[in-house]
């Protein structure tokens, strides 16, 4: 994995890491605060609408009490009125003057009650109590509608069984009622219209939540005000069923807050499907006279607690608006952090990364023997004053590379004359030019002869290298017939490998080539060290391959051999200075180790390219490619010993 990945992905870990945990502190902390948000609005607005309805509870209570004053007078003017009652049409005791000890026929009356409800008319009832009768009127009283909105009963005691003692009854039930009818009528009417206001209120929460599943951000799910017999008086949505069914534990919370056991409980539970809070507290008419509301005074004997108001908080009011914040977060956290690792990305790539990997490739380079090389990039920081440092080595490393080129030069140089000395002492004596020699003696100097040839060659690849370093190899580049010199290449190795039992095959595929521009002396020296090397590393018996094949505005050849091959791990050295595979240093322990430096350095003088693929224990096989038209040969060949005048080549460049 390269460097800036490897930073870039820990940069992200780091940075998600770090932001990860922050923003899971911020969510948790920011959840706790909407929760205490939410619950304070549901509390206030829960506190506005409980006021509310406990206001027109008492202003109800009120109305019912000016009723009750104006019954109670009723009866206490007129002696013979047993008694004075108004129920609602739900049959509900509004007001009434009865004593709770006077036994009634509530079967009698309830069909008498459902008579005047259906008949809409005044219904007398006579009953006789042997020596009077009790005459009741069960009178309907009407809205401005004529729809009954409650029914009053009054019941009179007669004197007497005479009729005039029973039309005086009826004269004063008459009287009593249209007393009682008017007041009643007025009463019941307000009644209604505080009932009408709460289920106003109780609607009006809706604003206020996802009661109307319209709110994006709402608290509340329902509202629901119940009597003290919890019976649904108004609930949102209107759908007094709802609660009809519900399970035990909830009635009886309900229950105790009815009557007075426990002022207020909340709870948890699911319903329709959703996730709530329930919170439960009693309607409370509060001292009429000090009018006022304090904690705890529902339990004193002068307030009275007339219903129960429940309220259910979505969780989902608060968790919607965390998980909203979560969602927020993260996309700030992904944008943060993508804007971040760009920006430290462009940073490391600019003032680390790039550098470095810049300087990989001059190291590399330098490690490939270019010691020409030069880091450009220098700054006041530690990858500067690295850049600088290694600036110095290689300096150094040119130096010494120097140095050793002109000891070099100048050993070679002076090995050369007393070698070419002996070369021809030894040559006069196996010629017998100065005397004759036995064959042991022409033997030893055989051998002395063949050491002398390769202490001569290896001086010569030597001066070659040198040469080559210094920029003084003397490239000639002329128009030549590249087939000649193929020729001679296999006129060259027939000698050495008929003395190691190596078959050499030359295969042409390319037919005859038309002259082109290459140094023949040079291209020789390149493609006649391949060969040798090939004859060289193969066993007695094997055999090296010559082939020669068009490449459009290119020749390839290749030299092939079943050899011992090249291990993987010395095939990026082969092309080094004084570099010898390890297989092979076993088998033959003469050589240089400069013939490939110097075949590589001729090939790219001439435009081409050689590459190597080998198998160790198989054969190698090495490719060169050569340019055959001028337009691709480097531009120093155009100086380098050039006919006079520049030909152009592109047409005899075409390979038959």
């Amino acid at each position: 994995m390269k460097l800036g990945t490897k930073i870039n992905l820990v940069l992200i870990l780091v940075t998600v890491i770090t932001l990860t945990i922050g923003f899971w502190i911020i969510i948790g902390r920011e959840a706790v605060n909407i929760r205490k948000q939410v619950l304070a609005d549901v509390d206030a607005v829960t506190q506005l609408v409980h006021q509310d309805i406990e206001r027109m509870y008492a202003q109800i209570y009120e109305q019912k009490q000016s009723l009750q004053g104006i019954v109670d007078s009723v009866v206490k003017r007129n002696p013979r009125i047993l008694y004075v009652e108004i129920v609602d049409t739900n049959g509900s005791i509004i007001v009434t003057t009865r004593s709770v000890s006077i036994s009634q026929n509530k079967e009698r009356k309830l069909e008498l009650f459902k008579k005047v409800i259906k008949t809409k008319e005044l219904v007398l009832d006579q009953k006789d109590e042997g020596a009077y009768y009790e005459l009741e009127y069960h009178l309907p009283i009407f809205d401005s509608k004529k729809n009954i909105i409650s029914v009053a009963e009054i019941e009179i005691k007669t004197l007497s069984k005479s009729q005039q003692h029973i039309d005086e009854a009826r004269k004063l039930l008459d009287t009593a009622s249209v007393s009682v009818e008017e007041r009643a009528r007025s009463v019941n009417l307000m009644i209604k219209d505080g009932e009408q206001y709460v289920r106003n209120i109780v609607n009006d929460v809706s604003q206020f939540g996802k009661i109307d599943k319209t709110a994006e951000f709402g608290f509340f799910h329902d509202v629901v005000v119940f009597d003290t017999n919890l019976n649904v008086i108004v609930v949102t949505g209107n759908d007094t069923e709802e609660f009809a069914h519900d399970d035990l534990e909830y009635v009886k919370a309900r229950r105790d807050v009815a009557t007075g056991a426990k002022n207020k409980v909340e709870y948890s539970r699911e319903h329709e499907g959703q996730s709530i809070i329930t919170r439960v507290e009693p309607i409370v008419i509060y001292d009429v006279e000090k009018k006022i509301y304090e904690e705890g005074l529902w339990a004193n004997d002068s307030n009275q607690i007339v219903g129960v108001i429940e309220t259910h908080t979505l969780k989902s009011a608060y968790e919607d608006r965390v998980n909203e914040l979560r969602v927020r977060m993260l996309g700030v956290g992904i944008i943060f952090t993508a804007v971040l690792v760009i920006v430290l990305a462009i940073i490391l790539e600019r003032e680390v990364v790039g550098p470095i990997r810049r300087y990989s490739i001059v190291a590399r380079k330098v490690a490939d023997g270019d010691l020409s090389q030069k880091v450009e990039h220098t700054s006041d920081d530690e990858i500067g004053q690295f850049g600088t440092v290694f600036n110095s080595m290689v300096a150094n490393l040119r130096e010494l590379d120097r140095l050793k080129s002109d000891f070099i030069s100048v050993a070679a140089h002076q090995l050369r004359t007393p070698l070419s000395g002996v070369k021809w002492v030894l040559k006069l004596l196996l010629d017998g030019d100065l005397g004759a020699v036995n064959n042991d003696q022409k033997g030893m100097l055989k051998r002395g002869y063949e050491t002398n040839e390769k202490m001569i060659q290896l001086v010569n690849d030597l001066l070659n290298v040198s040469r080559i370093e210094n920029g003084k190899f003397g490239y000639r580049f002329e128009k030549n017939d590249f087939m000649k010199l193929i020729r001679t290449l296999v006129e060259n190795a027939e000698l050495p490998s008929k003395e190691r039992n190596i078959d050499v095959r030359l295969e042409n595929h390319a037919g005859d080539i038309l002259e082109f521009l290459f140094d023949p002396e040079k291209l020789l020296i390149a493609l006649q060290n391949l060969v040798d090397n090939a004859i060289k590393y193969t066993l007695p018996g094997g055999r090296v391959t010559i082939v020669i094949k068009p490449q459009g505005d290119y020749v390839q050849v290749k030299v092939s051999d079943t050899g011992v091959g090249i291990p993987n791990a010395d095939v990026p050295k082969l092309f080094s200075k004084f570099f010898r595979a390890a297989n092979v240093i076993h088998l033959q322990t003469d050589g240089s180790g400069l013939g490939l430096f110097i075949v590589k350095n001729i090939i790219l003088r001439h435009g081409g390219q050689i590459w190597v693929d080998s198998t160790e224990g198989k054969g190698t096989v090495f490719t060169v490619v050569i340019p055959v038209i001028a337009e691709l040969l480097p531009k120093e060949a155009e100086t380098d010993g050039a006919p006079e005048g520049k030909e152009q080549i592109s047409d005899v460049a075409k390979i038959v």
